[in-house]
């Protein structure tokens, strides 16, 4: 039998023409339907666009969607085995950079707007509104599609290639290599600090670099900053006398430049470090160290798959410190530091160091911490970026995945968050577009997805 209910009396309020009994429960407000809008918000949060993960606030309803609908027209593929296509790059095996300067947006209503950069030398505002586009179609560590357009092509394409680089080509500037066993003269990386450190005995903070065989690859890169001496230089043989001018004349002068740059997208330095050379005299036959193999990780260590350019063991330097540190007065030991990036900083510990160092300040904890051990005696090149031809840094082996080329009907890059619209329709408005694709009949427009927003 029911027992009999007694609701409490309430005193009755007046609120201007209305009269009212109020009755609160406190155990409401802990429910999620007085707490979400009231609090935490009614929307879906989710951690990556079109993609629940574990941890993401959905409450029920569907992961947050944003689709693209641009399609990237190739202009190049740049292959980067057995020694690289391209000279004036830093060759990353088993990479290739993929290339484009168009890109067509199919538009609500089914017309076709063109992107194009053009190829000047100080079109710095349209690059920057191609790179909008460019950045958020393709992120670091997010994937895209290559699609041949000529069918007879054969190739071992994926389904998709993951995007290590999205901010153009890393060009080779300086290359180092260490040539004797002089104590105490050494580069360290640590993630900890997230400070590159070159030290040397000498006199001055120049003498960091003194010890290295060193070449110089590419002089018009120079011509915006450097103050040396070029014309005492000769390209690939790089002497003393402009290791005696890194710190004050190229280094210090380089982040001036950049600092004082109305664009800075050209003006980005990056360090690689390599494996050792089969030739002391010549850098570049040092191969960037990758993470996912065994001996360029620490001993006991997993391979490590960043999917972003510290999987190649390359950072970016975003400052130097002007002041001298003078680590060992006694020994004349001097330490140069660079600030590494943040976003493109490094995974791993990496140190080159000789193995008879006795743990010259501040490098004694080379023993303790743990180093890649096919950096010990190794090589590392500085690059800058190369932006104005948008390009993509994939791990595509282009030997093995396009080993008859691209063709003469092009190619072009799909984001992997494209529309499905534009996705199940890519022929349809490539041939709208114009795009040369040999065939003889374009397929007829379907609109299964045209409504999806």
């Amino acid at each position: 039998m029911a027992l009999p209910q007694t609701p409490p009396k309430f005193t009755t309020v007046i609120t201007g023409s209305k009269e009212y009994s109020i009755e609160i429960n406190d155990a409401n407000f802990e429910t999620q339907a007085w707490k979400l809008p009231r609090y935490e918000g009614c929307q879906t949060k989710t951690q990556t666009i079109n993609k629940v993960s574990i941890g993401d606030i959905t409450q029920g309803n569907a992961a947050i969607q944003k689709y693209s609908r641009n399609i990237y027209v190739g202009n190049g593929v740049i292959g980067m085995d057995g020694g690289g296509e391209d000279t004036t790059i830093l060759n990353f095996p088993q990479f290739s950079y993929a290339q484009s300067n168009t890109y067509y947006t199919i538009n609500d209503d089914g017309t076709i707007t063109t992107n194009r950069l053009e190829s000047k030398k100080d079109n710095f505002d349209e690059r920057n509104g191609f790179y909008r586009a460019f950045y958020e179609d393709f992120p670091i560590g997010s994937d895209c599609k290559i699609i041949i357009n000529d069918e007879s092509i054969k190739t071992n394409l994926k389904d998709s290639y993951n995007v290590y680089f999205n901010a153009g080509q890393l060009k080779k500037v300086l290359g180092f290599q260490r040539t004797n066993a002089i104590v105490g003269n050494t580069l360290l990386y640590q993630t900890a600090s997230n400070e590159l450190r070159l030290g040397g005995h000498g006199t001055g903070k120049n003498n960091a670099f003194i010890q290295y065989s060193s070449s110089l690859y590419n002089t018009d890169l120079l011509s915006g900053f450097f103050s040396g001496s070029i014309d005492e230089l000769s390209a690939g043989n790089v002497g003393f006398i402009f290791s005696s001018q890194l710190n004050e004349q190229f280094f210090e002068s380089f982040f001036r430049y950049k600092q004082n740059s109305n664009y800075i997208g050209d003006k980005r330095l990056f360090i690689t470090f390599q494996s050792q050379s089969s030739n002391a005299n010549d850098p570049s036959l040092g191969i960037p160290i990758r993470t996912t193999i065994k001996h360029n990780i620490p001993e006991g260590s997993q391979a490590l798959y960043t999917n972003k350019l510290s999987e190649v063991s390359t950072i970016e330097l975003i400052g130097i410190d002007s002041v001298l540190s003078e680590d060992d007065p006694s020994a004349n030991f001097f330490t140069t530091y660079f600030t590494a990036s943040q976003i493109f900083n490094g995974s791993q510990n990496y140190a080159q160091i000789n193995a008879t160092d006795g743990g010259s300040a501040p490098y004694s904890s080379f023993k303790t911490n743990k180093f890649p051990q096919n950096f010990a005696s190794g090589s590392f090149t500085f690059t800058l970026t190369d932006d104005s031809n948008p390009s993509l840094l994939l791990n595509l082996p282009k030997n093995n995945h396009l080993q008859d080329g691209i063709g003469q009907k092009g190619f072009v890059i799909i984001p992997e968050n494209i529309h499905p619209h534009v996705k199940k329709n890519l022929t349809y408005f490539l041939a709208k577009a114009g795009v040369p694709l040999g065939i003889d009949v374009v397929p007829a427009l379907d609109n299964e997805f045209k409504k999806l927003r």
